[in-house]
């Protein structure tokens, strides 16, 4: 019976994988709109097989797949990537849904569905590979499928620039990648990845060439999730249209977090470059989530909150709270990609009015917030295995946090009452409790399939650094005397540079002092 059961996962993992292929071939021919149907059916034909290979591995155990026999192209199924793998292309099957719609009427919709179908199947790859070598190809073709996506509409302003500024960045990531690639190969061969005993001892053969390594790879994550000065990509593509928008948002950024998971001990070999790692990824979330607050439109707020995001998520992996990263990618995709498809809704329409609602006194509202806050922790901690992991307390700290912020909004909207205190306090402590229970559930599922990180992981206290620092800059935006300066620069990021224009030269042999107006001029007529 488990024979059958790990024939039909198999089959359902080449299904997941090959779907979004068949879809990029299905939307080149035939009528518009045929084609738009044909990808979208195929998109949520590899979600359904998606889950078929989770629940293969449920039942089952981990697997491997090979397409066409002794295929170089080999897949792996256990915990870990058969979850990445419904997240990927269930991301792909609801971005494309969105834009079978929003594109109707578009002429070069169809390119953009080849191409974001060719991103989901190569990030799909990147996510099961067995091999370090087919990882890295997938990566190289997972980044230029999607400057193909910003391309699709080159025609609009600006998007043009755009898509050059990400190729160029990107191919400095991948060739970074690339290097590392062939020192391994050169030192050690193709690392298996599917074996974590098998990836520790071909990482520790590596010797010298492992602080290259490291350093190359966390290049290659940095660049595909935004941060520091590779980052300066991102803030050019919000000009594209919605659906590349979140796919870009909620699946392309994610592929430095999934990099770093996946190659954690490689990426973690060093702490130097560890350290290096933490200080770009902490600074741009400092300084992005400042920026958020100060930006005017929907769309920029959300790409510095998405640069920001994934600078946590980064300093997550330097620390080695792999699950905590993967939750936080898990949240942000689902997140970012509701946010971005109903980016036109948080347009206010004019003359819709802005009630002002009656709220307690500051003092008493942080007090209810901070109390509901460590309400949520404590019925968190509550929940056996729910800080089994580690950079559990990181997890417990997100549900500390949130629920201070969603308090502190909830008592801004409502008057003080018993009736509405007793209902937060419902509220807080069923959410909290679910919370545990989906961490503790979450690290019982996808923690035996983790790859250890390295020697160089540094103490998740750091992560510390991050909040203090968010802490100071907001402090800084708003009682600093140089805040007018502070907030001049966080509105001015991200913005493209005006183009320089050529002044023009003047005619040979004029003089303007003694130029005589035209006929017909005001001057003349006042002469």
């Amino acid at each position: 019976m488990d024979r059958v059961v790990i024939v039909l996962g198999r089959i359902a993992l080449a299904i997941a994988v090959l779907s979004p292929l068949a879809g990029a071939a299905a939307s080149l021919t035939g009528d518009r709109l045929q084609r738009y149907r044909r990808a979208t059916t195929l998109s949520w034909l590899g979600a359904a097989a998606a889950m078929l290979t989770v629940i293969t591995v449920a039942i089952s155990g981990p697997f491997t797949a090979s397409l066409g026999g002794a295929s170089p192209i080999s897949l792996t199924a256990n915990q870990l990537t058969a979850t990445l793998l419904l997240l990927i292309v269930g991301v792909g099957g609801i971005v494309q849904s969105y834009s079978a719609r929003y594109l109707q009427a578009d002429t070069s919709g169809p390119n953009f569905f080849a191409a974001a179908s060719i991103v989901v199947a190569a990030m799909a790859v990147v996510s099961t590979s067995t091999r370090i070598s087919l990882l890295v190809i997938a990566w190289v073709i997972a980044g230029l499928a999607f400057v193909a996506v910003l391309r699709y509409r080159s025609d609009i302003p600006g998007m043009s620039a755009s898509a050059q500024r990400t190729l160029s960045i990107f191919a400095a990531g991948d060739l970074a990648l690339v290097a590392a690639l062939a020192l391994i190969l050169a030192k050690v061969g193709d690392i298996n990845l599917t074996s974590a005993t098998s990836f520790r001892i071909s990482a520790a053969r590596l010797g010298g060439p492992a602080v290259a390594v490291a350093a190359l790879v966390a290049i290659a994550a940095l660049a595909r999730s935004a941060q520091g000065p590779l980052g300066r990509w991102l803030p050019g593509t919000v000009a594209a249209p919605t659906p590349a928008s979140a796919l870009l948002h909620a699946g392309v950024v994610n592929g430095g977090g999934i990099l770093l998971i996946r190659l954690g001990f490689l990426a973690s070999g060093s702490a130097w470059v560890t350290a290096a790692t933490f200080a770009v990824a902490a600074g741009t979330a400092i300084v992005a989530s400042a920026a958020v607050t100060r930006k005017p439109d929907v769309k920029g707020a959300l790409v510095f909150s998405t640069m920001s995001q994934m600078g946590f998520m980064v300093a997550e992996c330097t620390v080695g709270a792999y699950l905590a990263a993967l939750i936080h990618l898990f949240g942000h995709a689902l997140y970012k990609a509701n946010l971005f498809l109903g980016s036109g809704s948080q347009v206010r329409r004019g003359g819709q009015p802005v009630a002002a609602p009656t709220t307690p006194s500051l003092g008493a509202r942080a007090a209810a917030s901070l109390g509901t806050s460590a309400l949520a922790m404590a019925a968190s901690a509550e929940v056996p295995g729910a800080l089994a992991s580690r950079g559990a307390y990181l997890l417990l700290a997100f549900a500390g946090a949130t629920a201070f912020v969603a308090g502190w909004s909830w008592w801004g909207h409502r008057p003080p009452s018993m009736r509405a205190s007793a209902l937060w306090v419902g509220i807080m402590l069923g959410t909290s409790s679910l919370y545990g229970l989906f961490i503790g559930g979450a690290g019982a599922w996808i923690t035996p399939a983790i790859p250890a990180g390295g020697s160089g992981l540094l103490n998740p206290a750091w992560l510390l650094a991050v909040a203090l620092g968010g802490i100071g800059i907001a402090a800084a935006t708003r009682f600093s005397p140089a805040r007018s300066r502070l907030t001049l620069l966080l509105l001015g990021l991200g913005t493209p540079p005006l183009p320089r224009l050529a002044p023009k030269a003047p005619r040979s042999g004029f003089n303007p002092a003694s130029a005589r107006p035209l006929s017909g001029s005001p001057a003349e007529g006042a002469a």
